[in-house]
């Protein structure tokens, strides 16, 4: 873990926590010199030396550089804290993106938040509160034992004399102790996930209110976390209890000891008081382990949290890359299944001409979605290929492959910033001359001008205040915006009113102009002028032409959907 966590510190933020070390052993060692000089003046009033203006400067020059280091250490120390912190969330947040959509099946959204807002800020504990003020506090307990072994070993010797059996009894207990931080990390994480998933479902909740199984899973979620926590804070009590006890033996040893030694005129009493007062220091790191320990088992658990995202499989990048001279897609005996018994795709075969519109139809759960995500590669297929103007998605790389594919889809995603932003997601470096052309082309526009703040008005997170129809409208502003040459749509129409619609579909027509267009159709009559329709069935392309062509065959199931269609249509 150590090598790790440094390797993802910056130059900079490694050279501020070798400062901060460095100055928390400058404030330690400063403060025993204080006592140091006390002593010796002290020394001196009973010698009948009345000069003490020496130690009073001294006194003073340590004072001052005391203060200094302790301002230095405190400030690099959360410098080179943050530092981490902001290096580990640019890290995670950069290989989310390269994660395929597997990734969030397998992994609740609860934990993921409670990774990237709780874990990631723990890590600032490794170098603010562990590695900065731990490190110090060893080397100047290390240059006090040498100076105490140059003075006198015997003192030395009973320093530490409980200590290395201390030491032993904390390792032990740190390794049982890990194992129950990982169990009451994971009920923690399990807690979260599902307060998140009960929170998003609440109106559906109090809709069926004698529904009670999402509260029975909840409360045994937080059973378990009592549990696991209370374990595993048992467990702590008592090995930092008998840690404790033994290390303040060591100090206990010393003392009696030492005034034996006293006694019997083996050592001057000033050299005893000196070990007395050095002490202090000395055993601070060892008396400060309970809160390092804690802090260890905390920082140790979410690392291994964290490591789950940053150690996430990506999509595999090519070894060679191919760039495609055309935009056409093919699907060649394409294979499928996200490991479940229910879908399968098997050796769906068809392909869509550049510039030309196909669409996709057929019930829900018959593999529309499926095609798109394969094209995308959010998925990988299992067997066969997908390739774009003749080159296989897998060797083109990832990036350039996104880069020319436009995605309008049903479930708009809108941040919590302002409209030009949300435009702006289609082209980072675009200015604000080309968000309004962008704007204009999907009919939104006119909208965004009638806001009092125009394209700087915030919108909430998912667009919050915004109707369906416009939130399609901004996303088709972000196609238009990103200009790729592949455009992928999912029909948005089926919840927008009759206004919308309209404006809409204006400017999705212009949007898929010159464009190879792949959509994925709820509503058939939008889909009238496709130039080639896929109907799908359960995994299988079932039929395949125009829409006359298929309408022609009077068993056929694109003409069965049709006149289900209609009639709905018809009875709304």
């Amino acid at each position: 873990m150590v090598r790790q966590i440094l390797e993802k510190m910056t130059p900079a933020g490694r050279r501020m926590m070798i400062t901060s070390i460095v100055a928390f052993s400058i404030y330690a060692l400063s403060s025993v010199a204080m006592a140091f000089i006390v002593l010796v003046a002290i020394h001196s009033v009973l010698n009948k030396t009345n000069d003490l203006i020496p130690y009073w400067i001294a006194l003073i020059c340590l004072l001052l550089i005391k203060g200094i280091s302790s301002i230095v250490a405190d400030k690099q120390k959360h410098c080179a804290g943050f530092d981490l912190v902001l290096e580990i969330k640019i890290a995670v947040v950069r290989h989310l993106k390269t994660l395929s959509l597997g990734f969030y099946t397998a992994e609740r959204l609860g934990e993921i938040s409670d990774i990237v807002h709780k874990d990631i800020d723990n890590m600032e504990m490794v170098v603010g509160h562990i590695w900065t003020r731990m490190t110090a506090d060893f080397i100047v307990a290390t240059i006090l034992l040498i100076a105490a072994s140059i003075v006198d070993w015997r003192m030395a010797l009973l320093m530490i004399s409980t200590l290395p059996i201390a030491l032993t009894l904390l390792v032990m207990g740190l390794r049982k102790a890990q194992v129950l931080e990982g169990v009451c990390g994971d009920d923690a994480a399990d807690m979260t996930s599902l307060f998140v998933e009960y929170v998003k479902g609440i109106p559906l909740l109090k809709a069926f209110a004698k529904s009670e199984k999402l509260d029975r899973r909840l409360e045994m979620t937080v059973t378990n976390f009592d549990k696991s926590s209370k374990t595993a804070s048992q467990n702590k009590a008592f090995v930092l209890s008998v840690y404790n006890f033994v290390a303040d033996l060591a100090f206990v040893v010393m003392a009696t000891g030492g005034a034996l030694l006293v006694q019997t005129h083996s050592l001057p009493l000033f050299v005893y008081i000196g070990f007395i007062v050095a002490s202090v220091e000395f055993y601070k790191p060892f008396f400060a382990m309970e809160s390092h320990w804690m802090n260890y088992l905390k920082v140790k658990d979410s690392f291994h949290r964290i490591e789950k995202i940053i150690c996430a499989t990506s999509v595999p990048e090519p070894k060679k890359a191919h760039m495609p001279s055309s935009h056409s897609i093919e699907f060649n005996q394409v294979h499928f299944s996200y490991g479940r018994d229910s879908f399968e795709l098997s050796g769906t075969t068809f392909t869509v001409p550049e510039r030309t519109m196909t669409a996709l139809v057929g019930e829900s759960g018959s593999g529309k979605s499926t095609l798109t995500n394969l094209l995308l590669r959010f998925w990988d297929v299992d067997t066969g290929s997908v390739s774009i103007g003749g080159v296989d998605v897998r060797d083109i790389p990832y990036d350039d492959l996104l880069a020319s594919i436009s995605i309008v889809m049903q479930d708009v995603r809108l941040f919590a910033d302002t409209i030009e932003e949300n435009i702006r997601i289609g082209k980072a470096d675009a200015t604000h001359e080309e968000v309004v052309e962008a704007a204009k082309k999907a009919c939104i526009h006119e909208f965004v001008m009638s806001l009092p703040q125009g394209y700087e008005t915030p919108i909430g997170e998912n667009g919050i205040g915004l109707s369906g129809g416009q939130k399609q409208r901004l996303s088709v502003a972000r196609a238009f915006l990103k200009n790729a040459p592949i455009l992928v749509l999912d029909e948005m129409t089926s919840s927008v009113d009759p206004i919308n619609e309209v404006l809409l579909q204006k400017a999705v027509s212009a949007l898929a102009q010159n464009r190879t267009v792949l959509v994925v159709a709820h509503h058939l009559s939008t889909i009238r002028s496709a130039d080639q329709i896929i109907v799908m069935q359960q995994g299988n392309i079932v039929q395949k032409g125009t829409h006359e062509q298929l309408l022609e065959k009077s068993d056929g199931y694109y003409r069965a959907l049709w006149g289900q269609g209609n009639k709905t249509e018809d009875h709304t």
